[in-house]
């Protein structure tokens, strides 16, 4: 009995571990499936004397990669620095692990390489491309030394600089890596009819020439040039008080930056950059100039061959480009088929960075809804556009479509014509006969229910406006003024500064206190941090805002707690929001790093 006993206990506890495993392995089994892998550099192009940072991720596997062999890049390659990352995630029960190696590589020489696939368990990587250059030629400031600190302003263009075609500059920053930065401004470049938009955020890498290491700050601008024949960017002006690491002798001492006759005010200019630009070549024959890289008609619509009288069909056209703006890009013009009626909705634009190309999005809604029975066909549309990579003419076209329209079943089946009586003041025996075909079809039943359906809401809603207008109207002045009064008190941008600080975002808070300080002092709005904590005399707002500029322009990563950052600052701005500003200050340039020495720069 209890040998018989055992085994049943036995055999119970084998179906179990055997149940176990198996729903182990169900849940484990499409996380550790799915082991896509990829690769990406952070930048294509470089010179010889500077590094760039190789991205390798792989989804699936949090501890089951090995280690990654790297031993193909050292041919072309010098592995200055890696690092690797796991990342594993449980959402909606759903398990993701990813892991992610850094490798920063230093090129042996000038030409074209490729970054050769990694395999990774049974997936492999997709190779990558990249450029690297001789090093660009300065100007020393002193004959046989190299400056601490020097910008480079240079074009990125691998076509034609185009009239209203994007122009990519890079912006480049190079600091001593033995200087401790404070107080330090750069200028924003700034033409006239042109248009100017940053891509994406500042990218930080080391480069070395003539045997000094320089930590890099590299700024990209989009520029849109409206007219003329060429463009000049001005000279670039940074400024900055520097101490040189071996003389720091307090460098955790908070109030060190203060005594400002301890560092060097350094200043570097870039030089002018002109640029000529290329005029509408005489091969287009468009109707509107559009130089781009890509270009392409998109519709989004019901996949309906088959419409009823009176059913609507819905469409969504949808114009793509890379290298414009959103504002660029042409009305989209439709032409409605005889017996049908075209209802657009407001046109949405909208330009996106892609790396550091402009993306420009402009999408227009239709309602398409015929009268009458029939095949009717929507006819294509074309936008003529020049490719400025193969310097030609090309046409984007959404082709033909077309619907065939049947009668609603409410309609009934009625075979017969209808009599028609003409009235032309003659006898019957003088009426001329009458061509059934060339008479206008008596109006639909349905199609007029629906339109007066229509108009009695759009009355209805017109009513509704009218009462709360007159409504409006017989407010007391005074709760009027209030409101002005409470709007003083709380600026619009106010809440923008909260939501850029709960999200995290050093950068996009950074331009929300100058917005917001922009509103309240509008005869004299404060042009950086330093000048606006001079305003509210705060110190405690000093420090935070010197804070979160150091970690905007620190030469090392820092980490930043926006909610922190938002307790500190949120109830002090609130209280001097009706601050006046003194009209002795004086107001530096934008700031890259923290400062609270008021002394100005030396000439």
């Amino acid at each position: 009995m209890v040998t018989n006993f055992m085994k049943q206990q036995l055999k119970i506890l084998q179906l179990l571990t055997f149940a176990i495993i198996t729903l182990t392995f169900s849940t484990l089994l499409p996380t550790l499936c799915d082991a896509a892998v990829k690769a990406r550099l952070d930048r294509q192009m470089i010179s010889s004397d500077e590094t760039v940072r190789l991205f390798i991720e792989a989804d699936g596997a949090r501890n089951s990669i090995a280690n990654l062999d790297t031993s193909a890049l050292e041919k072309d390659f010098s592995i200055t620095d890696q690092a690797v990352s796991n990342n594993f995630q449980i959402i909606n029960g759903t398990s993701k692990a990813t892991k992610t190696w850094t490798i920063e590589l230093q090129p042996r020489r000038t030409g074209n390489f490729t970054i050769p696939p990694f395999i990774i368990g049974k997936e492999q990587t997709n190779p990558l491309t990249l450029t690297v250059t001789a090093p660009t030629p300065i100007s020393p400031g002193v004959p046989g030394t190299r400056p601490d600190v020097f910008i480079e302003v240079t074009p990125e263009m691998d076509s034609p600089a185009y009239l209203q075609a994007q122009i990519t500059i890079s912006v480049k920053l190079f600091l001593n890596d033995q200087l401790r930065i404070s107080e330090a401004s750069l200028e924003e470049p700034t033409l006239e009819h042109a248009a100017i938009i940053k891509l994406g955020d500042d990218r930080r890498f080391q480069s070395r020439k003539d045997g000094i290491t320089y930590q890099v700050i590299e700024r990209k601008y989009a520029i849109i040039a409206e007219e003329g024949h060429e463009i000049t960017i001005p000279p670039l002006l940074f400024q900055a008080i520097s101490t040189s690491v071996s003389n720091r002798r307090f460098p955790a001492d908070p109030f060190f930056n203060r005594f400002s006759g301890r560092g060097r005010r350094l200043r570097a200019r870039s030089q002018e950059l002109t640029i000529s630009l290329t005029p509408v070549p005489d091969e287009f024959k468009g109707k509107i100039w559009l130089p781009a890289r890509q270009m392409a008609i998109i519709e989004n619509s019901d996949e309906k061959k088959e419409l009823k009288i009176g059913e609507p069909l819905t469409r969504i056209i949808q114009i793509e480009a890379l290298g414009l703006t959103a504002e660029q890009l042409p009305e989209i013009k439709f032409k409605a088929p005889d017996s049908c009626k075209i209802y657009l909705d407001q046109p949405e634009h909208k330009t996106k960075i892609d790396g550091t190309t402009l993306h420009a999005v402009k999408r227009q809604s239709m309602a398409f809804i015929p009268s009458r029975e029939g095949i009717f066909t929507l006819p294509e549309i074309t936008i003529d556009w020049w490719d400025v990579v193969n310097n030609r003419q090309q046409k984007a076209v959404l082709p033909a479509r077309q619907i065939k329209v049947i009668k609603a079943a409410s309609m009934g089946t009625e075979t017969k014509p209808r009599q028609t009586v003409i009235t032309t003041g003659k006898t019957p025996e003088e009426t001329d006969p009458v061509n059934p075909e060339t008479l206008t079809p008596a109006p639909n039943t349905a199609t007029i229910q629906l339109w007066q359906g229509i108009s009695a809401l759009l009355l209805l809603a017109w009513l509704i406006t009218l009462m709360l207008w007159i409504n409006a109207r017989r407010r007391p002045v005074g709760l009027k003024k209030e409101m002005i009064r409470s709007e003083k008190k709380q600026p619009a941008n106010h809440k923008t500064i909260k939501k850029t600080c709960l999200d995290n975002h050093p950068q996009a808070t950074h331009q929300a206190i100058l917005d917001w300080a922009a509103a309240n002092w509008p005869q004299n709005p404060p042009t950086n941090l330093r000048a606006i904590a001079n305003h509210l005399e705060n110190p405690e707002l000093s420090q935070a805002f010197a804070d979160l500029e150091e970690t905007l322009y620190s030469l090392h990563t820092k980490t930043w707690d926006g909610s922190h950052f938002w307790q500190t600052i949120s109830k002090k701005l609130r209280i001097k929001a009706q601050a006046k500003p003194s009209r002795n200050q004086k107001e530096g340039l934008p700031p890259l790093y923290p400062a609270t020495d008021n002394t100005p720069w030396a000439t």
